[in-house]
């Protein structure tokens, strides 16, 4: 945030291409607005945010305005408007689309919309050219745009200016209203024409980015990183990351030289007036060349210290972004930043909740990659070293003995022992994460017990001052931290079983409910020096009474549920009810093991006849084909091939597997995707030459199938967004419920058979393992 006194204004207007091949970045669009939203409003960079979407003059809404959302009103509702008007956009395809775009009506409609008194930062999404003079795709849609521009009165007068490619460039670079262009490409099929908006992000001192693909995921990551760049913000501590595009510039910037848009050279990578240069992207690229904002921004974490109302901003917009896109906490530093503060402000009433809300949102990551790196993160988050040694330091003096510790000259490895199947807790106990440590607070795993068994019989207890090691007393408190069992009484916070482990893994500090756990854990093993300070936590419960404690409670809550105490009076807090539930399903779950269970699950097509099913007829070979092998822009997948290896030795056989106009065809082989994360239904055409897993071209190529679930049996078919016009997806049948198969089939099995007897040997497992 910057000084007011040397406040820039800056406005943010996202310009976008809502054409029918630009559905990834309007998905992308979706994701990415709520992080934009929340950095706005954290750092009050933008003055307003507004998204406005072009078409072309085939279409019939050729431009759609979001209008402007003020700062202040992002802070005080989430900037739920403007994520409404991002979330109703869709792509649409014209009667008769060609080629380019109208990118010239959708600069002269945004610099209308701007304001002489601030600068405008401009996201130009795009992957097809404006209408040039002179371009062969030109067509028809050209002509009505100049006509339109060049009226006088249109776009309040600015309407002229933008007729031409290089008067809108040099309009914007030099005209009344401030505006710098960060172009953000993907340009597969005529990677040339993205140089005309190379040459505006270059004439307005932004900067153009080159995608490597379209996915969703890769517009909306470099999207953010972008804007961070732009404000000046880093990652602490991070090296350079690599980021799936490219930035290019270029060499010779005495572009002054271009007089209009018909100079083709000055565009194109390979003209000889102005040459190009693209680099692989990475962070500490985009912090050499990207243009920063003028004024830097204020420090995150002392301006929540110092204003109360930018902590309850803060707190609203961490709890948004957490249950919108939780992954974003850890890779923008400025959520990251925020995050730490917060986490290290004990008097905020909302701490508890939201942690337990991160926690929860990062279970439930669909990749584990992606939940490990979280996990990672958050661990790094959870550094309360400074509370721990705080805490010692409160005990006074003739308190510190009795006392635990790790000795460090004793060897904590355990003997290999071929028959261990965990294999990896063989590790020294000072080698665990403490993200390990702090399972123990979702889960009692026998794992987890165990590995926190290791570490309470490792530890050494002294019982005073006198029968301290020399070692030990030499190496003082700051190196070999010992902890005092007088931390198990109430004056004292209760704290010791919370912060046993930081002599392990230093800064952890386990809840409330963990602490009880591990105290717990130590009378069941019955480890004696400990046994006394585990029996001082009052948390602690008997594991036989738990069915009549919530006996208890129902009854203590239907005996006072009389209207004026409300539905939350009980004996248990809702978490501990909770919690006690699951452990009873969990022994009632033991006790029928041996009930058979039914169970309905889909088919799996493999090779299997059919028919191709809904047809989509190839613009190129005037055949009708399946939809699920269909590519972008009527093409079939094909056709998609032959054009893009035109002196291949193996071309498609476009004649084999063919529809007629009324969509008799001959049957053709199915398949599912061999990908645990799509399982997708397609068709394949030469299947003798399939060698490998099925696996679906989406799946190849590194990005997201376009999946369309069956109502009935609830397989995946793949089913372009492009080719879902006027389908009711809520009832869609796939091919296979269409012909009257039988896609749903029954199993009959016993839990304790399918798991191969493995519940069955908890009961005789006397040590727990």
């Amino acid at each position: 945030m910057a000084n007011s006194s040397e406040k820039e204004v800056v406005d943010l207007l996202i310009l976008v291409d809502a054409t029918a091949s630009m559905t990834s970045y309007l998905q992308a669009l979706k994701q990415s607005l709520p992080q934009i939203i929340s950095i706005s409003a954290l750092t009050n960079c933008f003055d307003r945010i507004g998204i406005l979407a072009y078409r072309d003059y085939a279409h019939r809404d050729l431009l759609d305005w979001s209008g402007w959302t003020s700062c202040a009103q992002m802070q005080q509702d989430g900037g739920a408007t403007l994520i409404a008007k991002a979330n109703a956009l869709h792509a649409v395809r014209g009667e008769s689309d060609d080629h380019p775009e109208a990118a010239k009506t959708g600069l002269a409609q945004a610099y209308e919309y701007m304001r002489t008194d601030a600068k405008t930062l401009m996201l130009v999404y795009a992957d097809a050219p404006p209408h040039i003079e002179g371009l062969k795709t030109r067509a028809h849609n050209g002509d009505k745009e100049l006509q339109a521009l060049s009226d006088p009165q249109s776009y309040g007068g600015y309407g002229p200016l933008f007729a031409d490619w290089v008067s809108a460039a040099k309009t914007m670079r030099e005209g009344e209203k401030r505006v710098q262009v960060m172009s953000i490409l993907h340009f597969p099929y005529h990677p040339q024409d993205s140089a005309y908006f190379d040459y505006l992000a270059t004439m307005t001192r932004g900067a153009a980015i080159h995608l490597n693909n379209s996915q969703a995921r890769t517009i909306s990551e470099v999207t953010v990183e972008v804007l961070l760049a732009w404000m000046g913000v880093k990652k602490e501590g991070a090296g350079s990351v690599a980021l799936p595009a490219k930035l290019s510039w270029y060499v010779d910037t005495d572009i002054g030289k271009v007089k209009a848009e018909g100079e083709l050279a000055a565009f194109l990578p390979f003209g000889d007036v102005i040459a190009s240069q693209r680099l692989a992207l990475t962070s500490e690229l985009l912090e050499q060349r990207l243009p920063k904002k003028a004024t830097p921004l204020k420090d995150f974490a002392r301006s929540y210290k110092e204003d109360a109302a930018y902590r309850d901003i803060v707190t609203t917009h961490l709890r948004a972004i957490i249950e919108s896109d939780v992954a974003a906490m850890s890779l923008n530093p400025v959520f990251g930043s925020l995050w730490r503060t917060f986490c290290n402000d004990k008097e905020n009433p909302h701490g508890q909740d939201l942690l337990d809300l991160f926690g929860l949102k990062v279970n439930g990551l669909a990749y584990a990659d992606d939940r490990a790196k979280m996990k990672t993160w958050l661990e790094e988050s959870y550094d309360y070293t400074a509370e721990v040694l705080e805490a010692i330091a409160k005990v006074p003096k003739g308190l510190q003995y009795p006392c635990v510790c790790l000795d460090p000259t004793l060897s904590y490895e355990l003997a290999p022992q071929a028959e261990d199947e965990d294999s990896e807790d063989n590790r020294p106990i000072t080698s665990f994460r403490r993200d390990e440590l702090l399972e123990l607070g979702r889960s009692c795993d026998y794992r987890i017990l165990r590995r926190l068994g290791r570490v309470l019989t490792r530890l050494t207890f002294v019982e005073s001052a006198d029968a301290m090691p020399g070692h030990i007393a030499a190496a003082g408190q700051e190196t070999v931290t010992r902890i005092p069992m007088a931390l198990v009484r109430k004056e004292y916070g209760r704290k010791f079983w919370r912060i046993l482990l930081h002599i392990v893994v230093p800064g952890t500090m386990l809840s409330g409910r963990a602490a009880a756990l591990l105290g717990a854990l130590t009378i069941r093993m019955g480890v004696q020096p400990l046994r006394r300070a585990a029996e001082e936590i009052p948390e602690t419960w008997n594991v036989s009474c738990l069915s009549l404690i919530l006996d208890a409670d129902k009854a203590y809550t239907e005996h006072y549920n009389d209207g004026f105490m409300g539905s939350e009076a009980g004996l248990l807090w809702d978490q501990d009810r909770e919690l006690f539930r699951r452990l009873v399903d969990y022994k009632m779950l033991e006790l029928n093991l041996d009930t058979t269970l039914h169970a309905q699950v889909a088919w799996t097509p493999h090779k299997t006849t059919m028919s191709l099913g809904p047809t989509i007829m190839c613009k190129l070979c005037q055949y009708h084909r399946s939809v699920t092998g269909m590519g972008p822009e009527n093409i079939c997948g094909l056709c998609c091939y032959n054009r893009d290896n035109p002196n291949a030795t193996d071309q498609a056989n476009i004649h084999c597997h063919t529809a007629d106009a009324d969509g008799e065809a001959e049957n053709i082989y199915w398949y599912e995707c061999s990908a645990k994360h799509c399982r997708a239904q397609y068709i394949v055409h030469e299947a003798d030459r399939l060698n490998v897993r099925p696996k679906c071209h989406y799946c190849r190529m590194g990005e997201t199938a376009p999946i369309l679930e069956c109502s009935k049996c609830l397989n995946g078919m793949i089913r372009p967004l492009e080719y879902r016009h006027g389908l009711d997806e809520a009832t869609f049948t796939c091919v296979g419920c269409s012909q009257g198969r039988q896609t749903i089939i029954d199993i009959y099995e016993h839990m304790n058979e399918a798991h191969g007897g493995y519940y069955g040997d908890l009961e005789d497992d006397e040590d727990g393992e």
